[in-house]
């Protein structure tokens, strides 16, 4: 079996099958949006949350004013001293109360992901959900997508049609399967 030339396991003709990622990212026939949606690749994990990344750029900017309140602790006036070393400290404590703050928020972040089952949860469980999206095949005339036999590892049966509504979430199974199992298999029968 060539693989310009598979057959759909409902219909088991093999002139309306492509790959879901040829379908997905332009192919010569354009998907309906809500079929695209069904068959869309899940987005990569973020390393942070927008309300993590807001208080540690936050952190971050109470540099500034810190080095402009620590030219201040030098001088010879003890008012502008006083005045530089509580002002040092108020925004050495601002800053470190925003960065702990952004890593409380990171942290439910990732917390509440892992809770509603999110998966993938790294970077390394997104690229093999890619690489299994990138094995499935749709057929155009039954709108079902499906997976040829060997076509993640050398064990891997044909899958039976999968309605399109079912694919994320076979989609997601099937790698976390095939994460359990050690990884895919590099080269087919």
């Amino acid at each position: 079996m060539s693989p310009t030339s598979v057959p759909c396991p409902a219909c088991a003709t093999s002139d309306r099958t492509v790959p879901v990622s040829v379908a997905v990212l332009g192919g010569d026939t354009p998907l309906d949006p809500a079929v695209r949606a069904q068959l869309d690749v899940p987005r990569e994990p973020k390393s942070l949350s927008p309300g993590s990344t807001v208080l540690f750029v936050l952190a971050g900017l109470q540099l500034l004013p810190l080095l402009m309140v620590l030219g201040g602790i030098g001088d010879p006036d003890p008012t502008v001293r006083n005045f530089s070393l509580i002002a040092t400290l108020l925004v050495l404590a601002l800053g470190i109360g925003f960065a702990t703050a952004g890593r409380l928020v990171l942290n439910a972040a990732r917390a509440r992901r892992r809770a509603q089952g999110g998966w993938p949860l790294s970077y390394d469980q997104w690229t093999l959900v890619h690489k299994v999206w990138r094995a499935a095949w749709l057929c155009r005339a039954c709108q079902v997508a499906f997976f040829p036999a060997w076509s993640l590892r050398p064990d891997f049966p044909a899958s039976p049609a999968l309605q399109l509504p079912h694919f994320q979430d076979w989609l997601t199974e099937t790698s976390k399967q095939i994460d359990l199992a050690g990884g895919l298999a590099t080269t087919a029968p």
